[in-house]
């Protein structure tokens, strides 16, 4: 495990070296000096030790009204609020904050006419031009950019943010596919550091049903970038953390231990709800996952967290459909990829974390919370004993690709739950997309129907314990991340549950302790290779 771990060091640290020249070499042998003021002094890191920073996640409900103003007025107000919340953060001693995806422009510029559209978007220096927006008068269609580069300069912080970035081409310019138009607009992910500089422009690849933007083709190398205190990070946004590409990839051969994630996540049962999904990923990977998700539970999205895959396996989320607007801020602790200087520490912020909660004005008592569902009509469903017998079970459910899933379990109550077991396609997006997935899972069930698992519109049922168990497979796939949830829709604490793989692939979850009112436990693995 030395020689792995020194490898990925090594890998890592040629990485950071790429994004230092892409930087134009902010970061240097003894870190960015220039990066931090002279109140911020602090002691060196090396490459290779660990590390501590602070990070910061925004849960955030964007103002989303459309007036005469167009887009330019939702951008300003919503401009204004995240950099508050940037200033709140900092307070709490965050290095760096993530903001949501579309948390600038809310989600209804999808149902907008070109012209409208337009009135969102933003123009995105390039970051080799290492261009700070708060101080450049030249920028044009820029306004957002440059309040949020002020916002990243006055706070002395990292600031991740998801903007609408429009590019101008024209025919015979080298651009593919140049539109009519002249316009092309990204998904795009842009970072500035302590002074207000653009040092990151990740345009987002894999699209979930945004017919306004293109898919960004850019190297992976795009969404890396490297902070002061040592530590480089990878970008992704919502969907790509499906796919190899560009955060898998970064992780895998780049040896990046730390993801920033903005998300506009589709929640959809027994299998892929936010927080499972994100947890799952961090903890399968082992790397910390700090992830901004927009709030609008009606249209299915919610969640965001401070996932430590890479260190003490304990999270800090928010998944509450009355949350509202709400800032996680919490110690992350890390390895350092290359040198730098290691961020001063508060005692308020050790080992601990902090959650602030703007007010939201008068609410509705409840809110409705859209969930979608799979289609499992085509997985392998066995039903499992129920009563009080004491006596160890073990089911098996086997599918297409040669997958087995095995339990050893204790039967215990009247509720129904089911092995279910599935290598193959899994459509997405209402029919648009198709991944490759093999699924291994204990889910519970309504009724013996397979339709009725992970079905919750009907209400909860009474409340009972799965004891203590063990579910082991055999995969065909590279990565394969846990899952285990409550009917609540609540993470079961990562301390509770073992979770493993070994060389050839075989996984093993095994609890500890009983869980109350289980829904989903099991293993999503990914068959990145086989996607149509």
């Amino acid at each position: 495990m030395m020689d792995l771990k020194a490898a990925l060091l090594v890998v890592a640290s040629a990485g950071l070296l790429l994004v230092q020249a892409v930087q134009g070499e902010r970061i240097r042998q003894e870190g960015i000096g220039g990066s931090l003021r002279a109140s911020h002094a602090a002691t060196h890191v090396r490459a290779g030790e660990t590390v501590h920073y602070t990070g910061a996640v925004l849960e955030y409900e964007p103002y989303n009204t459309w007036t005469e103003e167009g887009g330019g007025a939702i951008l300003r107000e919503n401009v204004k609020v995240i950099a508050e919340y940037a200033a709140a953060a900092k307070a709490m001693g965050a290095d760096i904050l993530v903001a949501p995806e579309y948390g600038l422009n809310g989600l209804d510029m999808h149902v907008l006419v070109p012209d409208e559209l337009l009135s969102f978007t933003q123009v995105v220096p390039d970051p080799r031009d290492l261009v700070v927006p708060c101080t450049n008068d030249d920028l044009d269609q820029a306004a957002a950019i440059k309040a949020l580069s002020c916002s990243a300069l006055e706070n002395q912080m990292y600031l991740v943010v998801d903007v609408a970035e429009l590019t101008h081409c024209s025919e015979g310019d080298g651009t593919a596919s140049c539109p009519p138009s002249g316009n092309i607009l990204h998904n795009t992910q842009v970072v500035f550091d302590r002074n207000g500089t653009v040092i990151a422009r990740y345009r987002k690849k894999n699209l979930f049903l945004e017919w306004q933007f293109r898919p960004g083709t850019e190297s992976d190398d795009t969404a890396l970038f490297a902070t002061d205190f040592g530590v480089t990070f990878t970008l992704q946004v919502c969907f790509d953390i499906a796919f190899g590409h560009p955060g898998l990839y970064n992780v895998d051969s780049r040896g990046v231990r730390d993801v920033a994630m903005s998300t506009a996540w589709v929640d959809v049962m027994p299998f892929l709800i936010a927080p499972s999904v994100q947890n799952g990923w961090s903890r399968g990977l082992g790397v910390n996952l700090l992830v901004s998700g927009h709030h609008r539970p009606e249209r299915s999205k919610l969640g965001s967290g401070i996932y430590r895959g890479g260190s003490d396996l304990e999270h800090d989320y928010v998944y509450d459909t009355e949350s509202g607007s709400r800032l996680i801020v919490s110690e992350v602790q890390t390895v350092a990829s290359a040198n730098g200087r290691r961020p001063p520490r508060r005692p308020s912020q050790s080992n601990s974390s902090a959650s602030l909660r703007k007010a939201q004005g008068n609410r509705l008592p409840r809110r409705d919370h859209l969930l979608y569902h799979d289609d499992l009509s085509n997985y392998t469903q066995v039903v499992l004993a129920k009563g009080d017998s004491q006596v160890v079970q073990h089911a098996e459910a086997c599918h297409e690709d040669g997958l087995c899933c095995h339990l050893l379990y204790t039967p215990t109550g009247n509720l129904t739950y089911s092995l279910l077991s599935y290598s193959g396609t899994v459509v997405q997006g209402f029919g648009e997309y198709q991944i490759y997935a093999q699924i291994c899972a204990v889910v519970w069930c309504r009724s013996e129907d397979v339709a009725t698992c992970g079905q919750l519109e009907d209400g909860l049922p009474a409340n009972d314990v799965f004891p203590t168990f063990t579910i082991y497979a055999d995969f065909s796939v590279d990565h394969v991340y846990p899952a285990m949830f409550t009917r609540d829709l609540v993470l079961v604490e990562n301390d509770l549950y073992d979770y493993g793989c070994d060389d050839q692939r075989s996984c093993t979850i095994s609890t500890s302790a009983a869980v109350p009112d289980l829904m989903t436990a099991g293993f999503y693995g990914r068959w990145y290779e086989r996607d149509p």
